[in-house]
C-alpha cells in the first residue's frame, strides 16, 4: 500500500480505563498492644519454677572453680606417686650397690693375712646379701682372675669385663637376660694401699625382685594397675617392669617421652607430669629420672581415673541438670496446653491465608491483651493488607497485558509507573524509523478473499514484531499491509541507526524464506519495500482526552515512508542522515540525489547492498 494512512487507536483511553480501576494500596493499620500479663511473662514463670538456668550456671561455676585446683591437685598426686616409687627402687640399688662395696672391701683388706679366709668371708657376706649368685674378680687388665659362686654350678662373669664397666666408686652397667631372669650388671672397685685399683668385683643383680616391687605398687590405689610403673634407661629400653620378660624392649616410640626430648640420656634430675594418648585412651603420667644410672621412672594412669573426683562433679552436675529438665519438661506440657489454645485460632486463619482465601482472625483472639491478641492482630491486618495488594496485582498485571499489545514494553513500565504520562502532548527526539510495506498487495487483495487477506497478514505482522523486537525497537502501528518501526524510544541509543537496518535486513531475509509457505498455503508471493531515515521528531500522546495513541509526528516519519514509496521490492533505501549514523557499518549503494514526492527539495538516497 502506497500511501501514509493513522488510524488512531483506544490506546490511552483504554490505559486511562484499566489504571482508573486499579486500587491504591493501603498502609497497614498499626497494630495496637494492650497492657497486660505478657506471654513471656508466662514462660518465664514457668523457667522460673524449674529451675533450669540457676542450676546451669551454678553447676558450670562450681565445675569451673574445682577444675583448675582438682588438675592441679591430680598432677602433684602423680608426681609424689613416681618420686616415691622411685625413691623405692633407688633404695633397693642402694642397699645392692653397699653388698656389693662391702664385698670389695673385705677382700680389699691389707691386715687380713690369708686370701682363703677373705674369700670365705666374702662368700658370707654374698650368701646373706641374696640379691646374686657370684661375684667375679677382674684384674686391671679386665680379664677374669676368679669368682666366688654360691653354688658349684652358678654362674659366672665374662672373659673379659667391659671397659664401661671400669672405673672408680660403684657402676651399673646394662640389663642382660639370663636363664634365670633379667640381671643388672653391677662393678665395684677393689683398691690397694695406694688407692689405686687392684681389681674389680662384678656381680649380676637380680631384677625378679624389683619387678614384683613395682607391680606391687602399681596395685596400690589409686594407680590399681601392675603395669601402671617401669623404667627405662637412657637407649628407651625397658629395664624395669611389671613384667621381667619385657626388659630390654625398646620403647622409644612411646608417647610419654615427648616431654623429656631435652633431657635424651637422663643425666639430669628431672620431675615432669604430661598428658598423652594411647591405645587406652587418654593418659596422665609422671617421669622421673635417676640421673646417677641414666633412668627414667614412669607412672601412668588413665585420665579418666586420675582425674576421678571432677568426673563426679561433672557427672553430679549433669544428673542434676536432668532431673529438673524432667520436672521442666513436665511442666511445661501443662503449662504449654494451656497457653497454646488461642494459637490455634492464629493456625487456622494463616493456613486460610495460605490458600489465598481472605479470612479474618476470630474476635475473641484479638481481644486478647497479651502477644497472643497482638499477634492476631497482626496476622488480621496482613490478611486485609495481602488482599488488597492482591487485587492491586492482578489489575495491574491486566493493564500491562493489554498495554503491551500497543505500546512498547518500556512505554508499558513508565504508564503503569506514573499514569500522567498518559496526558496529551510530547517532546522533540532523534529517533530512527522504518516503514515496510507489501508490494503490489492492493492488487493481490482483490482475488483474495477477506479472510485469507487477514490470515496472510497475521502471519506478516507477526514476523515483523519479532524482528523489530529482536533488534530493540518497537511497533509504532500497522498502516493496512505496512509496518512503521521506531527505534531511539523511550530511551535513544547510539545504534539506533544499525538495529533499523539489521532489522530491515533480517525482515528481508524472514520473508524470502517464508515466501514459498506463503504461495502454497495462500496463493500470494509478498516482496517488502523498506525506507529508513533518522531525524528528529516529536514524541508523544496525540489525539483527545477521550481518544489518543502514543506515536511519532514529524517530516523525519514522511520521509521515511516516502523512500518506502519509492523503493522497489526488496529494496531498502535510506536517507543521509542514516547513513551518517551508521558511521560506515554498512555497505551502501549510493544512488544520488531524488525528488520524493510531495517534497520541495531532493535528497541523497542510499540503497542497503544485498
Amino acid at each position: 500500500m502506497r500511501r501514509m494512512m493513522r488510524y488512531g487507536c483506544t490506546t490511552g483511553s483504554m490505559a486511562r480505563t484499566l489504571l482508573a480501576g486499579r486500587p491504591s494500596m493501603s498502609e497497614p493499620t498499626e497494630v495496637d498492644r494492650r497492657p497486660g500479663f505478657s506471654l513471656y511473662g508466662r514462660l518465664a514463670l514457668l523457667l522460673v519454677v524449674a529451675t533450669v538456668l540457676p542450676v546451669l550456671v551454678l553447676g558450670w561455676q562450681a565445675i569451673e572453680r574445682n577444675r583448675g585446683a582438682l588438675t592441679v591437685d591430680a598432677q602433684h598426686f602423680e608426681r609424689v606417686l613416681v618420686e616415691r616409687a622411685a625413691e623405692a627402687v633407688d633404695r633397693e640399688l642402694d642397699t645392692a650397690g653397699d653388698a656389693l662395696v662391702s664385698i670389695a672391701a673385705t677382700l680389699g683388706d691389707a691386715n687380713a693375712q690369708h686370701e682363703e679366709l677373705k674369700s670365705q668371708l666374702a662368700a658370707r657376706q654374698l650368701e646373706a646379701w641374696g640379691g646374686s649368685g657370684f661375684v667375679t674378680l677382674y684384674a686391671p687388665d679386665g680379664r677374669r682372675r676368679g669368682s666366688i659362686r654360691l653354688g658349684a654350678l652358678g654362674a659366672t662373669g665374662p672373659e673379659v669385663l667391659d671397659e664401661d664397666l671400669r672405673g672408680d666408686g660403684l657402676r651399673f652397667g646394662d640389663v642382660v637376660q639370663r636363664a634365670q631372669g633379667p640381671v643388672l650388671q653391677m662393678t665395684a672397685p677393689v683398691s690397694g694401699d695406694d688407692g689405686a685399683p687392684r681389681f674389680w668385683l662384678l656381680a649380676e643383680l637380680e631384677l625378679t625382685p624389683l619387678c614384683r616391687l613395682l607391680a606391687s605398687l602399681g596395685e596400690v590405689p589409686p594407680l590399681r594397675d601392675p603395669t601402671a610403673l617401669f623404667v627405662v634407661d637412657g637407649q628407651r629400653r625397658l629395664v624395669l617392669s611389671s613384667d621381667p620378660a619385657l626388659l630390654t624392649q625398646s620403647m622409644s616410640s612411646h608417647p610419654v617421652f615427648e616431654a623429656l626430648k631435652g633431657n635424651a640420656q637422663f643425666r639430669q634430675p628431672l620431675t615432669v607430669v604430661t598428658e598423652f594418648t594411647d591405645e587406652r585412651g587418654d593418659m596422665l603420667a609422671a617421669v622421673t629420672t635417676l640421673p646417677r644410672l641414666g633412668w627414667a621412672f614412669v607412672a601412668r594412669q588413665s585420665a579418666q581415673n586420675a582425674y576421678a573426683s571432677l568426673n563426679v562433679l561433672i557427672a553430679a552436675l549433669v544428673a542434676t541438670i536432668l532431673i529438673t529438665a524432667a520436672v521442666a519438661v513436665a511442666l511445661g506440657l501443662l503449662g504449654g496446653r494451656w497457653l497454646v489454645r488461642p494459637l490455634h485460632s492464629l493456625v487456622r486463619a494463616t493456613q486460610h491465608i495460605a490458600r489465598r482465601e481472605w479470612t479474618r482472625v476470630e474476635p475473641s483472639v484479638k481481644e486478647r491483651s497479651d502477644e497472643v491478641g497482638t499477634l492476631a492482630r497482626a496476622v488480621d491486618s496482613m490478611s486485609v493488607s495481602l488482599q488488597e495488594s492482591e487485587a492491586e496485582l492482578v489489575q495491574e498485571t491486566r493493564a500491562r497485558a493489554a498495554l503491551a499489545r500497543y505500546l512498547p514494553s518500556d512505554v508499558v513500565d513508565q504508564v503503569v509507573a506514573d499514569p500522567s504520562r498518559l496526558q496529551l502532548g510530547g517532546e522533540r527526539r532523534l529517533i530512527t524509523v522504518l516503514f515496510a510495506d507489501v508490494v503490489g498487495f492492493t492488487q493481490m487483495s482483490e482475488h483474495l478473499p477477506p479472510e485469507r487477506i487477514v490470515a496472510v497478514l497475521n502471519e506478516y505482522f507477526t514476523l515483523a514484531t519479532e524482528v523489530v523486537h529482536h533488534h530493540g525497537g518497537f511497533i509504532d502501528k500497522f498502516i493496512g499491509d505496512c509496518v512503521m518501526a521506531v527505534w531511539g524510544l523511550p530511551e535513544q541509543k547510539d545504534d539506533d541507526a544499525q538495529r533499523a537496518v539489521a532489522a530491515a535486513e533480517a525482515l528481508q531475509r524472514w520473508t524470502d524464506a517464508c515466501a514459498r509457505r506463503w504461495r502454497t498455503r495462500y496463493g500470494v508471493h509478498l516482496q517488502l519495500a523498506m525506507g529508513i531515515n533518522t531525524g528528529l521528531v516529536v514524541a508523544g500522546n496525540v489525539g483527545s482526552e477521550r481518544r489518543l495513541e502514543y506515536t511519532v509526528i514529524g517530516d523525519t516519519v514522511n520521509v521515511a515512508a516516502r523512500l518506502e514509496s519509492a523503493a522497489a521490492p526488496g529494496q531498502i533505501l535510506l536517507s543521509d542522515s542514516t547513513r551518517v549514523a551508521l558511521s560506515g557499518a554498512r555497505r551502501l549503494v549510493p544512488l544520488g540525489e531524488r525528488q520524493l514526492r510531495g517534497r520541495t527539495q531532493s535528497i541523497r538516497v542510499f540503497e542497503v547492498s544485498r
